[in-house]
C-alpha cells in the first residue's frame, strides 16, 4: 500500500513496521496474518502518530486525530472520497502562510447526500485551527509498551488479550504462557501455539486463502465424512478420539465423551499430569506428542497416499514421548523404550 503526497510516494508506516518485524521474528507472519479474522489490527490500533510534514502518515487510516482513525469516524465520507490512499499533507496546502484543507477527495456533486454533507462539514470543523502541518518528519509511537517502542512481545500480549477465548478464570488464561515452557523443541512449541490460534494450514483455512479444493478433497483425512478443520480432525473426529481414549487409558487419565478442543484440551491434560507429579516442563508433552503424530499422519495421508492404523499411531506417540523424555537433559537414553512404557509417568516425573 502506498500513500501519495505532492506527486511523490512513500511507503505506509504500517507496511514499514510489518516489513521490519518480519525480518526479525519468525512469529510476525503469523501475527499479521490474523488480520483476516474479525479482531483489532495490533499495529493500526496501537500506533499513535505525531504529524510533522505530514508526508507519510495515512490521512484516513492512521490515528493522528484524538486517537481515532478518520476512516472509522467518517465512514460515508471515506466511501465517496477519491483520495483513499494519500498522506495527510496531500489533503491541503499552504495559502499565504496558512494551511488550508481541501475537499478530502469528495466532489461537490456528492454533497446532495445529507449524511455525506454532514460528515464533510464536521470534519472541516474538527480540523479548522488545528496546527497540523509543521516541519520535520512524522513520528509514530507504539501504545502497547510503556516506552512507546514496538516489539513482537508487546504485540503478542495485545493479541493474547483480545483474540483468544480464555474460558474459566485461572484455567485457560495461562495456556499461551505454558506452551512455551514445555521441554520440547521450538518447532513443536510453535506447532502447539498455531493450534491454539487456529493457524495450521488445514483444508478449511486453505480455501479461505484462495486455494481451490474439490468437495471431496475438503474432507477430513481420518474419517472422510466431515470437512477438515483443526477442531474436527484433531479433537472431534470419531477416528482420532479412539487414539485419545487409548492414550488416556495408558496414562490412567479419566476417559470422558468427546475430547475437548484447543486451549481446554491442553489444560485438561496439563492439569492431569500436574496432579501426577509430572515435572513442570513435561506436563504438556503428552498432549503435544499426540497432536504432532496426528499432524504427521495426516500429511502422510494427504500427500503420500499413506494409510493409517490406530495401533501404529498409538505406538508412534509412545515412541516420540520416550525420545522427548530426554529432551534438554541428556544426550543418550538412560532407560529403554520398554521400561518407559511400563512407567511413563514415573520417568516424566
Amino acid at each position: 500500500m502506498k500513500y501519495f503526497c505532492g506527486g511523490t510516494s512513500s511507503s505506509s508506516i504500517f507496511s514499514s513496521l510489518n516489513h521490519s518485524c518480519s525480518s526479525s521474528s519468525v512469529w510476525w507472519k503469523d501475527l499479521i496474518s490474523l488480520g483476516n479474522i474479525p479482531v483489532e489490527d495490533p499495529v493500526e490500533t496501537k500506533c499513535r502518530f505525531e504529524i510533522g510534514n505530514g508526508f507519510i502518515t495515512p490521512f484516513w487510516e492512521a490515528r493522528w486525530v484524538d486517537h481515532f482513525s478518520l476512516k472509522e469516524f467518517f465512514p460515508f465520507l471515506f466511501s465517496v472520497s477519491s483520495f483513499k490512499r494519500v498522506a495527510v499533507a496531500s489533503m491541503g496546502g499552504w495559502v499565504n502562510g496558512v494551511w488550508k484543507w481541501g475537499n478530502f477527495g469528495v466532489s461537490l456533486s456528492v454533497h446532495s447526500d445529507p449524511i455525506v454533507l454532514a460528515e464533510y462539514v464536521l470534519l472541516h470543523l474538527m480540523l479548522i485551527g488545528r496546527n497540523t502541518i509543521m516541519e520535520g518528519r512524522d513520528k509514530v509511537s507504539w501504545g502497547g509498551s510503556s516506552e512507546g517502542l514496538f516489539s513482537v512481545a508487546s504485540c503478542y500480549v495485545f493479541l493474547a488479550g483480545h483474540r483468544y477465548p480464555f474460558g474459566p478464570s485461572n484455567r485457560s488464561d495461562v495456556v499461551l504462557d505454558l506452551i512455551w515452557k514445555v521441554h520440547v523443541s521450538f518447532k513443536i512449541k510453535a506447532f502447539g501455539w498455531r493450534i491454539f490460534v487456529n493457524r495450521l494450514p488445514t483444508k478449511d483455512l486453505l480455501t479461505v486463502r484462495g486455494v481451490p479444493l474439490s468437495v471431496e478433497n475438503l474432507k477430513c483425512a481420518f474419517c472422510g465424512s466431515f470437512p477438515e478443520s483443526c477442531d474436527h480432525s484433531f479433537f472431534k473426529c470419531d477416528m482420532v478420539n479412539v487414539v485419545w481414549r487409548e492414550m488416556a487409558l495408558w496414562v490412567g487419565k479419566p476417559v470422558g465423551g468427546m475430547e475437548e478442543v484447543g486451549l481446554s484440551s491442553f489444560m485438561d491434560w496439563y492439569l492431569f499430569c500436574k496432579k501426577k507429579k509430572v515435572k513442570e516442563g513435561k506436563c504438556g508433552v503428552i498432549w503435544l506428542a499426540i497432536l504432532w503424530i496426528f499432524w504427521l499422519t495426516r500429511n502422510g495421508m494427504c500427500f503420500r497416499n499413506e494409510g493409517w492404523v490406530v495401533d501404529n499411531t498409538v505406538w508412534n506417540i509412545k515412541s516420540l514421548l520416550w525420545k522427548w523424555s530426554f529432551f534438554g537433559e541428556i544426550t543418550h537414553p538412560l532407560y529403554s523404550f520398554y521400561e518407559f512404557t511400563k512407567g511413563h509417568l514415573y520417568f516424566l516425573s
